[in-house]
């Protein structure tokens, strides 16, 4: 089981999103944040389709890759992270949300991450969000030779990878989902690590 970290391209969007929907399906908030109706076609298609847009209209976006060589060549990519380098303060964009969404959870959730990552990146550079270590430790390498603190937003589930990789706990984003039937807080913690000093 090789595994090889990669630049992610075009062609591997529409496997990264199922990968991602494999990774937040199960989560007991999907039900919650995304209630239905299900858009008709190709949910994964229609996702690759905004992740590809994204991708080209943002040059702060850095993509990459784990594939496991020992995997058919259509199932070798195993995990994926999505990035950014800043240079400079990101801008406060509003969010938009599909039909399939419940636009109140959404916001706070997904708008209130967004106002966090504002609030704590200020006027610094920072890189930004990782996934599994090996993807984990390409962002900080570059961060690292750029002297950068990277930053990324972790669920309860990647916490304490996140943890182990030497990010620090900054600030705990905490919402109350209760009145969508939710029997607990969903918690997303903003983490830093700061590169060593020469």
């Amino acid at each position: 089981m090789p595994l090889e970290i990669q630049p992610a391209t075009e062609a591997d969007i529409r496997r990264a999103v199922e990968l991602e929907f494999k990774a937040y399906g199960p989560n007991p908030f999907s039900a919650i944040l995304f209630p239905g109706p299900k858009p008709d076609g190709d949910t994964i298609g229609t996702r690759a389709e905004y992740l590809t847009t994204q991708r080209k209209g943002d040059a702060t976006t850095r993509w990459s890759k784990v594939i496991d060589t020992d995997l058919p060549q259509d199932e070798q990519m195993i995990a994926f992270s999505k990035w950014h380098v800043y240079t400079e303060k990101p801008q406060l964009t509003p969010r938009e949300f599909g039909p399939e969404c419940n636009v109140e959870a959404c916001q706070k959730l997904f708008g209130g991450l967004q106002q966090q990552r504002f609030r704590i990146l200020g006027d610094r550079p920072y890189v930004c969000r990782g996934a599994g270590t090996l993807l984990i430790k390409q962002v900080l390498e570059e961060a690292q030779r750029r002297n950068l603190m990277a930053y990324l937003e972790s669920s309860e589930a990647g916490h304490s990878l996140y943890t182990g990789c030497g990010f620090k706990d900054v600030e705990l984003h905490e919402v109350d989902m209760s009145k969508w039937g939710a029997t607990e807080t969903h918690k997303t913690w903003a983490m830093d690590w700061k590169p060593e000093q020469k």
